[in-house]
């Protein structure tokens, strides 16, 4: 893993690429994060996916106590910006955008600006632009006695035609128009318009001149790039083009050397989006795309043995209904409206398959969820268990926790936790993560304790958390008799007998066959005279021999042979 970190006067910039796995890179976070040094902190996650508990306390600690200090967090993930909410701790999801659909499909024109070391980033933008009905405008700081070689370098790697500009010339879509040496270019009343007048921020041409022109031409139509390059050359558009509507982002600073432009811009506070060079290209790629296409169900099972065969997940008995509404939402997040187009990125793009599987990932849950099911397992079930000599629980598709730690609270205020073992287990590796963190919001607590006395607490729910700076941590007792993992419902393994399964709201989201599997390996799964505890909005269509209801009401079966 590495940390980088830049300071301006008052300010400090802390980029953290990899999954801190290592206490060595969290020691290096919390150094940098040390108060009293600075106004603002500025941190940006590029690869976490979630944090180790000690990252997240330490955080949610500094911005507590250091109220004095401006702090913005950036991740790239959203399943990381999602926890991260949940606990309190504001951030910006720089990989996803807020553009709605029928916005996306409005750009008209791109501006890329850049000066030294900007280059390279622009023949990489442009070879990666798909060819569509939109204008692309490059100002770019050149000697005005140099020529211009960029516009023949990026016709041999683009669709777009690459225009040569003369004052007055008609803008047109599917083209680029690039300034040329000694001229600021602006956009009027859609010509082209070239001028000589003195230097703009000492240079000719100049970014800030173009973009403002843009930004009348094109308002909300209009996305922005700043580029590599030193001074402070269209920083001051930035106000006017958000002001506008348009779309604003910059390259992440550490991409470069010359970082000026990007300070400047980025000191405006108004900047969409800070993307590194890659993702800043496949971001425009995605978001000019505008095609359409309905999702069928011969398209479906396509993608899903293509996706089984690549990644080795199965989603092909998953509700078809359903998951067709699930790649909707993942395809509209990342602008991709061909589903042919998301199929083939999705096989090649591990991270946008992983939005699919996060997806399709359904954590919904709380502590004490249905609490007279949970007082139905405190008064019948449990106390029935409490002459077996050692319990065994297995939470299936535990989501965040707060079942298995549920369970636990239960098991401890009956006398038996200290027998007892919780298995928690979930396909979604992350959840898995941030269930064994163990932390929570103190106002999830809040809206959990009523749940808890409905179902026949009788303590305080809030002594089984150590509740500090705004969180609430399980306390240890709780804690270590669960046992998290990752694991999937379609593997048909038994990997122990235990004498309560619950599995509550999973089973929904599978078809007929699946279901039948899954409540075969729970059957297989349970010890005679074990439990068995569906969710309220599940039923089963049939269900093995020996396997009876116990209380229809809370959805309880029991293994009798």
């Amino acid at each position: 893993m590495n940390i980088h970190a830049f300071s301006a006067t008052k300010s400090h910039h802390i980029s953290v690429q990899g999954n801190m796995e290592f206490q060595s890179d969290r020691d290096m976070l919390f150094d940098e994060l040390k108060p009293g040094k600075y106004m603002e902190v500025e941190i940006t996650f590029f690869d976490a996916r979630i944090l180790p508990s000690d990252t997240i306390i330490y955080l949610k600690t500094f911005i507590e106590t250091q109220k004095n200090i401006k702090v913005r967090i950036n991740v790239f993930h959203r399943y990381l910006g999602s926890y991260l909410f949940r606990l309190g701790i504001l951030c910006h999801i720089l990989q996803q955008n807020t553009i709605e659909y029928r916005e996306a499909r409005k750009i008209k024109a791109i501006a890329l600006g850049g000066s030294a070391g900007s280059l390279d980033k622009i023949m990489t933008i442009i070879a990666k632009l798909p060819h569509k009905e939109i204008s692309v405008f490059i100002v770019q700081h050149i000697l005005e006695q140099e020529p211009n070689y960029l516009g023949e370098i990026l016709q041999r790697n683009t669709k777009f035609s690459i225009v040569p500009v003369v004052d007055k010339i008609h803008v047109r879509a599917g083209c680029v128009y690039i300034a040329p040496p000694g001229h600021h270019m602006r956009v009027e009343h859609g010509r082209i318009r070239l001028t000589t007048e003195a230097k703009i921020n000492f240079a000719r041409p100049s970014i800030q001149v173009t973009f403002e022109s843009l930004t009348h031409e094109y308002k909300n139509g209009l996305i922005a790039v700043m580029l590599c390059g030193y001074g402070e050359d269209g920083a001051a558009t930035f106000p006017l083009l958000k002001q506008s509507g348009a779309i604003t982002i910059i390259e992440d600073p550490h991409d470069c050397e010359a970082k000026d432009l990007l300070l400047n811009a980025w000191k405006t506070g108004v900047i969409d989006y800070k993307f590194p060079l890659p993702e800043l290209a496949s971001y425009l790629a995605r978001v000019i795309e505008p095609e359409t296409q309905k999702i069928d169900d011969l398209d479906l099972k396509r993608f899903f043995d293509r996706i089984n065969d690549h990644y080795g997940y199965d989603y092909r008995h998953y509700n078809p209904q359903s998951a067709a509404r699930r790649i909707a939402r993942v395809m509209s997040d990342n602008h991709i409206y061909s589903f042919r187009r998301f199929e083939e990125l999705a096989l090649q793009d591990r991270d946008l398959f992983e939005n699919l599987f996060l997806e399709c990932s359904i954590n919904v849950t709380e502590f004490f969820r249905n609490p007279l099911t949970f007082k139905f397992i405190r008064e019948k079930v449990l106390t029935y268990l409490d002459s077996f000599p050692h319990v065994k629980i297995w939470s299936a598709g535990c989501s965040t926790g707060q079942e298995a730690v549920t369970l636990a609270i239960l098991l401890d205020e009956l006398g038996i936790l200290h027998k007892s073992q919780i298995y928690a287990s979930d396909i979604n590796p992350y959840v898995v993560e941030e269930a064994q963190n163990a932390i929570y919001s103190e106002g999830m607590i809040e809206s959990s304790r009523n749940n808890y006395i409905q179902s026949g607490g009788a303590q305080k729910f809030e002594d089984y958390f150590q509740i500090k700076h705004g969180y609430a941590q399980v306390k240890p007792h709780i804690k270590e008799k669960i046992l998290y993992f990752q694991h999937s419902l379609l593997n048909k393994g038994v990997f122990n007998e235990f004498h309560l399964i619950l599995c509550r709201n999973v089973l929904i989201y599978f078809d007929d066959s699946l279901q039948n599997s899954v409540i075969d390996l729970f059957f297989r799964s349970l010890d005679t005279n074990g439990f068995l505890v569906l969710g309220e909005s599940e039923s089963i269509a049939s269900y093995p021999i020996g396997l009876q209801i116990y209380d229809k009401a809370n959805k309880v079966f029991k293994k009798i042979i």
